[in-house]
């Protein structure tokens, strides 16, 4: 088989990258970003290009699974518009360039299209955009609603940075209808992503899914390797 990753230089895509590899799944992946990832491997094909430039490209070979961890914010983005084009356009670019018979997409906790909140909003039309393409195409799709991620970034978050040190502190107290909130280890995402695209059945009629919070913490106690990141 064959993947392609999108974000792959970001805090989830560099761990699913290397679990990508490490899996040997594949024969190739292709990495599509604006600069070359850190990881060195034969099975690695780079592509440069700039999100607006997706709907031009054509995929090297035929590919199986696609994985999208594009993940922005306003601040980071400059305008609400910006953030648009890399997490709701970019996304559904790079799923429809690769038109894989999976797609794997990182959206977010609370993606909601009738949400009021902004970013919440925008996660959850791209999820209703990508759930209707996977449907049409007879395609699985799974949408991968983490929180508040934990793991160390090239580029400093404030508020998620305030976050990362608070929130550990009271994911212990975190139960019931808050225990879904609870942070999550990017390390944790990625080998979510690699355990549920493992065991997606083709063609078996359930074309999207969504994987939240709750399931991927579970995954994530369930194995004995905690992660140290």
């Amino acid at each position: 088989m064959n993947a392609a990753i999108i974000g792959a230089t970001g805090l989830v895509g560099q761990h699913l990258l290397q679990k990508l590899i490490d899996c040997g799944r594949y024969r190739h992946i292709w990495v599509l970003g604006r600069t070359p990832p850190a990881l060195i491997h034969p099975s690695l094909v780079f592509t440069a290009t700039r999100l607006n430039q997706l709907p031009l490209l054509t995929p090297p070979f035929a590919i199986d699974h696609s994985f999208c961890t594009l993940g922005t914010t306003i601040k980071q983005a400059g305008s609400q518009a910006a953030f648009v084009a890399v997490d709701q356009r970019g996304a559904i670019d790079f799923v429809t360039l690769c038109d894989a018979k999976y797609s794997a997409v990182v959206t977010a906790l609370g993606a909601d299209a009738n949400s009021k909140v902004f970013y919440n909003r925008v996660k959850g039309e791209t999820e209703v955009a990508l759930q209707q393409w996977a449907h049409d195409g007879q395609k699985q799709l799974q949408c991968f609603q983490p929180s508040l991620l934990l793991g160390k970034r090239k580029q400093s978050r404030l508020a998620e940075d305030i976050g990362q040190t608070l929130l550990p502190l009271l994911a212990p107290f975190m139960f019931g209808q808050w225990a879904k909130y609870r942070p999550i280890h990017a390390v944790q995402v990625a080998e979510a992503i690699v355990h549920f695209s493992a065991n997606i059945h083709t063609g078996s009629g359930s074309y999207a899914t969504t994987i939240d919070n709750a399931a991927m913490l579970a995954l994530a106690n369930a194995n004995t390797c905690k992660p140290t990141q």
